[in-house]
This record gives structure tokens, C-alpha cells and sequence, in this order.
């Protein structure tokens, strides 16, 4: 009897023992108890990081309701973030920072300046792309639609000559007189040719055959040569970087459209102008007259020559967000006649009158006179 007792007190002894190690062992391995590995998540050390609570456009001056912080564990914050907002207040943003966005040294600037920080235009073009202007008007400008931000396709037509290969000179060359040798009493002076061109030389012409007459003629130009046009897209894709010229001075920040191109001032109206006359001349005054395109360095070199050659340029507006692939054709007269069927007219013994020699756009009453470029 007694020993059936003394084997159920040394149970429950052990039961009791091994309760006591399993409920300590369920009390180390809780979060933040005592004897908890150091290596475990909730052991690590947290750092607060600087983060935009709002979308930040680039050049806005940063102020502290713009930010905010979140812990981020140690081991996972860079070097160059920010982890105080003081880091940050006073300062302007250097590119568009979205909300949510960590903010990182590089993110934010004391000035944005032309100088040793270099200027805010340079920030907004894409590795391996360079800025270039070239000039603007309301036609080539789509009626002045463009902003920055909008891609473009560049257009230009190029009016081509024929010239004399080794003159390098529009043809047809100039007829000269050659003078023969001067003779003084039936002997020649020496062995002398002078070449000149006499006033009003005429150009060298062609021979044709008269077949009523049965003669040959010669033929001259009745007019310079006139140009071949040939037109076609350049540059497919161009983004637009600024309209307009960018402000100038130390203390360039934020360039925005009212900025590089002040509205019209109510007193600059043009004396003698009726309300909306002197409108429309004010404005064309303060109209852009030079765009910046983003291109590729080639493109930037055909562009310089284009320049240079001054071949004009007419942009065109593309579709937000299409990148497709435009491709085209270059079109000549004969392009046109030949795909869209147009018909040249036959020479008839008859004609309408008035006479009509240039086609010129119908004006209606009204109507504001356009000035149009100088041929």
C-alpha cells in the first residue's frame, strides 16, 4: 500500500516538473521576452526614413507638411536616403516625386541653378539624349498646341537644284565672250586670252529643231531654274523640353509656361486697332518663337545641318502615349499625281476668264488677313 503511494507522488512530482519546463519554454519563445534571439526579426533595430506625403512637382520648394516619415528595419536603408525631414524643408525638389516616394539626397537641392549644380532643363533629358532648339512659328507649331511633355514628328521639305558639278553653281551657266589676242601693226602683243563675262550674257541654252519652219533654234531659259520639292518625316519621335525661350539669370528655378512667355499686358494695345485686332497683334508679339526638342545625338547633328542649309521644319502633334512606329513615304509631285490620281489638265482651245495663274486660299468677309511666310 505505502509503496503504491509513494510511485503515484513521484508522478505526479515529474508531471508537475515537466509542466514547469514546458510553460518556460512557451515563455522564451515570445516576442521581446528575455533569451529571445537576437537574429529574429523583432529584434532588429528600426531607422526612420523621410518619405513625400503629397506629390511634389520638380522645383517646388519643400515645405514640412509635404513630408512624412515610416521605420524601415536597419540593414535595409541606403545611405543617401533621408532620415530626418530637416533634411529636406527649405529645399526644392529636383525632379517629380511622387507620394509615397522615398526621398534620397540626390531628390532634393538648395538651388536649382546654371552653375556648378548645373540647371534644372538638364535634369528632364534622358541619358544618351541631348537638347536642341530649333525655330518656331504658328504654322510649324501646331497653332501653338505644343507644351512640354508632348512628342513631336519633324517634317521638312527639301527644294532641290541642279547644279554645274565643278562650279558648284545653279545651271545654266553664263555664256562668255572670249576676246582673242591684241595685235599692234599685224604682229600679236603676246600670247594673251582674256575671258569675261560681258553685261547681260545670256545662259547657256539648248538646240532644238523647228519641224514647220524645218530650222534649228536655240533655246534659252525664260526664268531661273525653279526647285524640285521633296518632303518627308525626319524624326519620327521628339519629345518636347520647353516652348519658348527658358528664363534667364542666377536664380533660374521652376520654369513655367507664364514665366518663359508672359501673357499680353492690357496696356500694350496698338493705337488705331480695333479691340480684337490689337488682341491678336499683341499676342503674335509675345508668341514663341524657338522650341527645345529631346533627340538623339545623329538626330541633333541632322538637325544642325537642316539649320545651317535653312531647310524649314513643321512639327507635328503626336498622340499622348501612342510610341508606334510612323512610317512614311518621302512625297514629290509625282508622288501625288501618281497615288491620289490627279489628273493633269490637257491644253484646249478654250479657257475661263478671268485669268487665273496662282491658286490663292477663298477669303470671306470678316475674315482676319493671315500673314503668310515670304516665298
Amino acid at each position: 500500500m505505502k509503496i503504491g503511494r509513494l510511485l503515484i507522488l513521484v508522478a505526479l512530482i515529474l508531471l508537475i516538473a515537466m509542466l514547469a519546463i514546458f510553460w518556460k519554454l512557451r515563455q522564451s519563445a515570445k516576442p521581446g521576452a528575455p533569451g529571445a534571439s537576437a537574429s529574429s526579426p523583432a529584434a532588429q533595430q528600426t531607422i526612420p526614413v523621410v518619405v513625400a506625403a503629397q506629390a511634389i512637382h520638380r522645383g517646388t520648394k519643400i515645405t514640412a507638411d509635404m513630408l512624412t516619415t515610416v521605420d524601415l528595419p536597419a540593414d535595409k536603408v541606403l545611405q543617401t536616403q533621408l532620415t530626418k525631414p530637416e533634411q529636406a524643408l527649405g529645399k526644392r525638389a529636383v525632379r517629380d516625386l511622387s507620394q509615397g516616394m522615398f526621398l534620397t539626397e540626390g531628390d532634393v537641392a538648395e538651388k536649382l541653378t546654371v552653375g556648378s549644380e548645373g540647371s534644372l532643363a538638364s535634369l528632364q533629358i534622358p541619358p544618351g539624349s541631348v537638347a536642341l532648339a530649333i525655330p518656331l512659328d504658328r504654322l510649324s507649331g501646331v497653332a501653338y498646341a505644343l507644351q512640354p511633355g508632348d512628342h513631336v514628328a519633324v517634317i521638312a521639305t527639301f527644294p532641290f537644284v541642279d547644279v554645274d558639278e565643278e562650279f558648284q553653281s545653279i545651271l545654266p551657266d553664263k555664256v562668255a565672250a572670249i576676246k582673242p589676242p591684241q595685235t599692234s601693226g599685224g604682229q600679236e602683243s603676246g600670247p594673251t586670252l582674256t575671258a569675261e563675262v560681258g553685261e547681260g550674257s545670256g545662259a547657256v541654252g539648248k538646240t532644238v529643231e523647228d519641224e514647220t519652219l524645218g530650222i534649228s533654234l536655240y533655246a534659252v531659259p525664260s526664268e531661273p531654274q525653279r526647285a524640285r520639292l521633296s518632303t518627308q518625316m525626319l524624326i519620327k519621335d521628339a519629345a518636347v523640353l520647353y516652348v519658348g525661350t527658358f528664363p534667364r539669370g542666377s536664380n533660374m528655378t521652376l520654369a513655367t509656361a507664364e514665366e518663359g512667355n508672359p501673357q499680353p499686358q492690357q496696356g500694350n494695345k496698338p493705337q488705331g486697332q480695333k479691340p480684337a485686332e490689337a488682341s491678336a497683334a499683341v499676342e503674335q508679339q509675345n508668341a514663341p518663337d524657338v522650341i527645345t526638342l529631346v533627340v538623339t545625338p545623329q538626330e541633333a547633328v541632322v538637325l544642325k545641318y537642316l539649320l545651317d542649309r535653312r531647310v524649314p521644319f513643321t512639327l507635328a502633334l503626336r498622340a499622348g502615349g501612342d510610341d508606334s512606329d510612323l512610317s512614311t513615304n518621302a512625297v514629290t509631285l509625282s508622288t501625288i499625281i501618281d497615288s491620289y490620281e490627279v489628273v493633269v489638265p490637257s491644253k484646249l482651245p478654250y479657257d475661263l476668264n478671268p485669268r487665273i495663274d496662282k491658286v490663292l486660299p477663298t477669303r470671306l468677309r470678316g475674315d482676319a488677313v493671315a500673314t503668310m511666310p515670304p516665298q
